[in-house]
């Protein structure tokens, strides 16, 4: 009886630690991706050819785009993010961007995160390709 006792507490023990692991990998993620990336031109996407920064702050996104005519920036759209870490893939869900970039509501998946680089794909009514440089 003792040992199945102890079998069942050292389960819990590690239930606890992978929950504490994946909660911590979650606020990494989040304070990663919670910053300003500048949208760099690739030739995956060659259709890139304008100067953009999203600015991720607190579960909210601002995508700012530089006039060509004045060089000021201006603001292109509004909406909310979040961030969903799992152990095999990150996303970002959008939502609530208005009419001009509506298209990038949905959820995106993030192929690559580190200090500098943020890589987003968004596949949801067409396929969007997204290549960030931290600000």
């Amino acid at each position: 009886m003792n040992f199945m006792r102890n079998i069942v507490k050292s389960a819990w023990v590690v239930l606890l630690i992978a929950a504490l692991a994946f909660a911590s990998c979650q606020k990494k993620k989040e304070d990663k991706i919670s910053d300003t990336w500048r949208l760099i031109r690739v030739s995956v996407d060659s259709t890139v050819t304008w100067y953009e920064l999203w600015q991720f702050d607190d579960g909210y996104l601002t995508i700012l785009k530089r006039d060509e005519g004045t060089g000021n920036l201006d603001t292109l759209g509004t909406g909310t993010y979040s961030v969903d870490a799992g152990l095999s893939k990150t996303m970002i869900d959008m939502g609530g961007m208005t009419d001009v970039i509506d298209y990038y509501n949905g959820l995106w998946e993030v192929l690559k995160l580190n200090k500098d680089i943020m890589v987003i794909l968004h596949e949801e009514d067409g396929w969007y390709y997204r290549e960030f440089v931290k600000e």
